[in-house]
């Protein structure tokens, strides 16, 4: 017996194991992958937004109402009475008129990749979204992005002179988040409630993540 019949069966186990391993690996890569994708597509490709019709109804009710309470305490002696109601009545036609066409316009739209938001000149990248958070405050609903340290921001237009209009923000300090402002949210003609929204955001954020992930293993190969 040789060296030689003692390395062919050295060989072949070290050939064995070492196949085993790359098979093992390959089975743990395409679960990863199969999990991966599953998380990407929990969520349609794009979802688009309006803000609800919540001060469509409301705007003309106020209208009407602050005209009848002016008409009825009309009195031209407490001209400070009749200038407040005017002004009431004013602001009351200008919600009315800037609401006309509530739940009509989509403002913001969310990818498995991006979230697009009409006052904001660039895209948000949802990869770069650590925390979410949703809140209605009376008048308006406030979603709440907090952003890594290395997320790229985009930059802001503020709408002026319209009320409870749909307005993102871009605040760096005390960290950085983006603040997303309208009058209620609506997805195909359906108001959405908070909790609807806050789930919409972690699953497309999650889907961005796992994008990402997805991304860098296959071009790993």
């Amino acid at each position: 017996m040789t060296m030689g019949d003692f390395n062919d069966p050295l060989s072949e186990l070290s050939g064995s194991l070492g196949q085993d391993y790359e098979q093992s690996r390959a089975a743990q890569r395409d679960r990863v992958i199969a999990e991966l994708k599953q998380v990407i597509e929990r969520v349609p490709e794009q979802s688009e937004f309006t803000n609800s019709r919540r001060y469509r109804v409301w705007g003309p009710v106020l209208l009407l109402g602050s005209l009848i309470i002016t008409a009825v305490t009309f009195n031209p002696e407490r001209l400070g009475a009749v200038a407040a109601g005017v002004f009431i009545t004013l602001i009351a036609a200008a919600v009315t008129w800037q609401h006309r066409n509530a739940g009509t316009q989509v403002f913001m739209r969310l990818t498995r990749r991006q979230l697009f938001v009409d006052t904001l000149d660039a895209p948000v990248d949802l990869a770069e979204v650590e925390d979410v958070s949703v809140k209605d405050e009376g008048l308006v609903m406030v979603q709440t992005l907090e952003m890594s340290s290395e997320a790229v921001l985009p930059k802001h237009h503020v709408v002026k002179l319209q009320f409870f209009g749909n307005q993102a923000m871009v605040l760096k300090k005390p960290r950085p988040q983006i603040r997303i402002m309208s009058a209620g949210l609506a997805s195909n003609g359906r108001k959405l409630g908070n909790e609807e929204v806050l789930a919409l955001l972690a699953a497309y954020r999650d889907a961005a993540h796992a994008q990402r992930q997805l991304d860098l293993l296959q071009n790993d190969g």
